[in-house]
């Protein structure tokens, strides 16, 4: 395939991080990340013609998940990650509301149960200062 050699300026760190990801990723060179980046960005713009975008801002925690979701070979690409990272936050956040929610019911009668505690010595306190 032919190629066309495109001159980019790019900072230091930018180009170090690159090179750090093209690594982990196996890709080689510096070169490759980049054509591929173009490729992804190429692709992603193509598609978006014709479609919606739906920007989605997640805690770092889930952001670490996906991509140990694709590192570990779990997923095959972004979208399966997110899909298995958005399940298991979901499962954790399932657990998280069952164990909470019988111990928040137990706060909540114990509440109520002080306030009406609370209502009736007011009342008896009331009756004992009257003359």
């Amino acid at each position: 395939m032919n190629k066309e050699r495109v001159d980019v300026r790019v900072e230091p760190e930018l180009l170090e991080e690159l090179d750090i990801i093209s690594e982990r990723l196996g890709l080689g060179s510096r070169s490759a990340a980049i054509r591929e980046a173009i490729a992804n960005f190429v692709m992603e713009k193509k598609d978006g013609w014709n479609s919606t975008s739906v920007t989605v801002n997640i805690p770092n925690r889930m952001a670490g998940k996906v991509q140990r979701q694709i590192m570990n070979g779990d997923a095959t690409d972004v979208g399966i990650a997110i899909i298995l990272a958005l399940n298991l936050w979901l499962k954790d956040l399932e657990d998280d509301c069952l164990r909470r929610s019988p111990k928040m019911d137990r706060i909540v009668k114990k509440n109520i149960q002080k306030d009406a505690a609370m209502k009736e010595l007011e009342s008896k306190g009331k009756e004992l200062w009257r003359p």
